[in-house]
């Protein structure tokens, strides 16, 4: 839907506490501050996970080491399976972290 069909306004006052609390969950959310109020008043969900750009981050890195691994056995310079070993466990509590992020989501 474009700006054109929107022609309507709200206006509305806050606390200066609700107006903080307001600005903290739009920034948490990610969406300028009219795509949140519409999210709100349509009752469209709005989920916000605080810990994602840290399992991203730790997925990257992961990431990172499985693909010089993957070069390592491609080229046959292979030699330590406790690399292997060890970025396995590494996506093991990645993987738990993300899915107990993604619990909070559903509560």
């Amino acid at each position: 839907m474009t700006n054109r069909n929107r022609g309507k306004q709200l206006n509305f006052r806050l606390s200066e506490t609700e107006l903080e609390k307001f600005h903290e969950n739009v920034e948490k959310s990610r969406l300028k501050q009219s795509e949140y109020l519409r999210k709100c008043i349509l009752e469209k969900d709005i989920v916000i996970i605080d810990e994602i750009k840290e399992l991203m981050g730790e997925l990257k890195r992961i990431g990172n080491n499985l693909n010089q691994l993957t070069r390592a056995v491609n080229s046959g310079e292979f030699r330590n399976i406790d690399s292997l070993e060890m970025v396995k466990n590494e996506l093991e509590v990645v993987w738990n972290e993300v899915i107990q992020a993604l619990k909070k989501v559903n509560e």
